[in-house]
């Protein structure tokens, strides 16, 4: 059995723990996201498509999101905001 965390109120998920970058998630306005995003992807090539999507994938990932699938289904309100931070970001690169 898996012990419990007391900062998710579930199981534990080692790991997998993504709980942090929720709470940083919250706090951050669309703005500050969409900014860091930018900055991350700064030193990317010019091509367009699956090297995007692998960057924000690696954003997400070095931002502290584990599996944003399950992100995804547990906490559709945050996968919105990381959703809206990625189609600005691609609407200023067209």
């Amino acid at each position: 059995m898996a012990a419990f965390c007391v900062l998710v109120k579930g199981p534990c998920r080692g790991k997998m723990c993504d709980f942090w970058a929720r709470v940083k998630l919250r706090k951050l306005h669309i703005d500050e996201i969409v900014e860091e995003l930018q900055n991350s992807i700064i030193g990317c090539d010019d091509e367009i498509g699956s090297d995007l999507d692998k960057a924000f994938t690696q954003f997400w990932r070095d931002f502290g999101i584990r599996d944003l699938r399950r992100f995804c289904e547990e906490d559709c309100e945050l996968c919105s905001k990381m959703k809206d931070a990625e189609e600005q970001i691609r609407m200023q690169m067209f």
